[in-house]
């Protein structure tokens, strides 16, 4: 990273700063690792800058605390933008209980490193957990609980006018509780801007979780976000089966094109499988936004488990 970069960096998030000697970072201790980033364990020494600004009681127990510290894989030009974005909508999003905190960023050396809450895993890996168990095991009433936080996670950053880009089981962090926390906002954009992304050459690009109008004409926003929520449905109630398992890109566009959907999970009920289906309409005006899909939920899980 340039000289000129890293001015840049402390220029817009100097608030977020967290100076080298306040974090520990534990290189031998990966806590997971991915195409574009390591997140490694780390500990922070004293408050981290989100309490300093927030202030509230919610963010008390981010002080001499274990954090999660992302670095990125590769550091040129594109992945500096990205990085750039991904502390704007951080400091943006400030705090929301289901929404994955940015507690600061550091600069260890020439390599900044982006500084979170520590999660006991994310639900992709405990969606695994129970792919080979009996149906009367599977643990449902959790599995909707962590939907319906997602929606009001969703919700709040809609509220921001921010669109996430990448909402899928993999970026769903999980807290104690099971409390969900949505993760991952290097994709994520404001409302307000122009996309570019190009889904055939961006690798990174989430294309199995997207509608057609971001694939074919790069519109991006809520409603795009509720399509993607949708196959996050599928993947957990299929235990975290691959959507499209066996489609290349362009058979899948000829397949939505064609009307076609995701099958129907197996112990997925009608009202369940009603609102995967209404987040997969072809307009997505059509789409519920994620205020309606917060009282769906909550008002299922009141009328069958309360």
């Amino acid at each position: 990273m340039s000289a000129e970069q890293i001015d840049e960096m402390k220029s817009k998030s100097d608030e977020f700063l967290i100076r080298p000697g306040k974090i520990h970072i534990q290189f031998n201790n990966i806590f997971g690792k991915g195409a574009s980033a390591t997140v490694y364990k780390g500990h922070l020494v004293g408050p981290a800058p989100l309490h300093e600004l927030q202030n509230s009681s919610y963010t008390e127990k981010f002080i001499d605390c274990d954090v999660a510290v992302k670095v990125t894989n590769h550091l040129g030009k594109t992945e500096v933008e990205q990085l750039f974005k991904e502390i704007d909508a951080m400091k943006r999003i400030g705090y929301h209980e289901n929404v994955m905190c940015m507690l600061g960023w550091t600069l260890p050396g020439e390599t900044p490193c982006l500084v979170f809450e520590m999660a006991k895993k994310d639900l992709l890996h405990y969606l695994w957990e129970f792919r080979e168990v009996e149906a009367e095991l599977v643990p449902y009433r959790t599995f909707m609980s962590i939907l319906w936080q997602i929606t009001k996670g969703m919700q709040y950053l809609a509220s921001k006018s921010l669109a996430h880009n990448d909402l899928a089981a993999r970026n769903i962090l999980l807290f104690e509780n099971f409390c969900a926390k949505i993760s991952d906002f290097g994709l994520c954009c404001s409302l307000d801007d122009t996309l570019s992304y190009d889904p055939y050459e961006n690798k990174k690009f989430p294309i199995k979780w997207l509608p057609l109008e971001a694939l074919i004409d790069k519109i991006f926003g809520e409603k795009s976000d509720v399509w993607s929520f949708g196959i996050l449905m599928y993947e957990v109630f299929t235990c975290g089966k691959v959507p499209y398992e066996n489609m290349n890109n362009d058979e899948l566009i000829v397949f939505l094109q064609s009307g076609w959907r995701l099958e129907r999970p197996e112990n997925v009920d009608d009202i369940c499988y009603a609102i995967m289906m209404s987040c997969w309409n072809k307009v997505p005006a059509e789409r519920p936004n994620f205020v309606e899909l917060e009282e769906k939920f909550c008002n299922y899980i009141k009328e069958f488990w309360n």
